[in-house]
Order: structure tokens, then C-alpha cells, then sequence
């Protein structure tokens, strides 16, 4: 659980930091940083998409999940669900919204697709679980830089992403025990799971660029999509 715990307090920590930093930058250095990360998480993305498992059938199995998944996420309207989760937490702790106008779940939602999705934060809490955090030290790093770059945007919303990173690594990490070996050794559903989170990845960036609202959050069911790899 270190690496877990490591990762949290980076995103705590950073997002701290970053709510000082909103009084020393101003609204033309936001917009530069803002657009920086959304490009670099964009190639960190594409990375990871161009990783499914060789073939037609890792392609189709990444067409698919986004398909059904999908379907599925917007019949759940899950976005939804992670809206009210900060619009509670934005009731509970703030009088109104962030910053710069953005709503509070908005920060909440983006900062947790971009912690909470890929296969370093499944492969790293196994990792972890099994006494090796190298991958959640190197995705702390990460996810702080992130963290503080956000909060400047998006203001102390940020800060409570690390609630479901807390939760959702900490239960593969406490599961590893009795699945870890087993998902480390299936070599294509870590493939395609990677694949899958790159892409989930690259919309994250398409969304802090503004380029389009896209409603991520609805297309969390395509994970199960590398689950494929382990039944058949």
C-alpha cells in the first residue's frame, strides 16, 4: 500500500500547492500551462492507444468496448453521477465555483479521469500490493505535476480526486494477493487495457484543450472491454 499511499499524498500535496499559485499566476500563464498538458497528456494518450493487442482482434476489441461501453455509461448516465459527487463535495466545502468559473465538478471530474484511468494505476496497485511500487512512485510524480497545474485552473475540486484514487488503488492493491499474478501473466488484457486507457487518456486532453466537450465519464464501462482477454 505505500506506493498507494505515496500517490495520494502527491495529489494532496501538489493540489495544496497549487492553490497558492493561483495568486502569482495570472489568467495568460493558466491558459499556456493549461494548453501545454492538454497536448502532453494528448501524446501520452496516443501512446497508449497504439497498443492493443496485434491483429484484427485487438482493434475490434477496442472499437467494440468504446461501442458498447458507451451505450452502457450513458444508459447509467454515469457522468451524471460524478457531477453530483462534486457539486456535494462543491456544497460541503466551497460557496460557489472555481476560480475561473468552471464548475466545481468540473475540476472533480477531469482531475479523477486522468488519475483514477489506464493500466499504470491497475498494473501499479498490483505492483504495489505485491511489495514493488517503482510504477506508483513514477505515476506520483506524474499525477502531482498534473495535480498543481489543475488546481490553477480549477481550484481545491482537484484535491478531492485523490478520494477515488485512494479507493480504487487501494482496492486492486489490496486484492493482489489473489489476482495480481494472475493479471500480470495475461499479457493481452494488459495490452488492451492499456490501449483502451490511452484512448480514455487522449479524450481527457481533448476536453482541457476545449476543443470539444467530450462526456468521458459516460464511457468508463469500455474498460471491461480487455476482460475479453480473459475469457477467451
Amino acid at each position: 500500500m505505500l506506493g498507494v499511499l505515496v500517490n495520494v499524498l502527491a495529489i494532496i500535496g501538489c493540489s495544496f500547492i497549487g492553490l497558492f499559485c493561483k495568486k502569482i499566476i495570472n489568467e495568460k500563464i493558466e491558459k499556456v500551462v493549461m494548453q501545454a498538458l492538454g497536448v502532453c497528456v494528448m501524446i501520452v494518450g496516443i501512446i497508449d492507444a497504439m497498443k492493443p493487442v496485434q491483429g484484427i482482434s485487438g482493434i475490434l476489441v477496442l472499437l467494440i468496448s468504446f461501442a458498447v461501453g458507451s451505450i452502457i455509461g450513458t444508459l447509467l448516465n454515469i457522468e451524471n453521477l460524478f457531477d453530483k459527487a462534486g457539486n456535494t463535495l462543491e456544497k460541503t466545502f466551497s460557496k460557489n465555483k472555481a476560480g475561473d468559473g468552471s464548475s466545481f465538478s468540473d475540476g472533480f471530474v477531469q482531475a479523477t479521469m486522468i488519475f483514477c484511468i489506464g493500466a499504470m494505476v491497475i498494473y501499479g496497485s498490483i505492483e504495489s500490493g505485491l511489495g514493488e511500487h517503482k510504477t506508483l512512485l513514477v505515476k506520483a510524480v506524474l499525477d502531482g505535476t498534473v495535480a498543481l497545474i489543475l488546481t490553477v485552473k480549477y481550484g481545491i475540486s482537484v484535491m478531492f480526486s485523490a478520494i477515488p484514487v485512494l479507493i480504487i488503488q487501494g482496492v486492486f492493491a489490496l486484492l493482489s494477493g489473489l489476482i495480481g499474478p494472475y493479471l500480470l501473466s495475461q499479457a493481452n488484457f494488459m495490452q488492451e487495457l492499456s490501449a483502451i486507457g490511452g484512448v480514455f487518456v487522449f479524450m481527457v486532453g481533448i476536453n482541457l484543450l476545449e476543443i470539444k466537450k467530450i462526456s468521458v465519464a459516460n464511457m468508463i464501462p469500455a474498460l471491461l472491454g480487455a476482460c475479453y482477454y480473459l475469457i477467451f
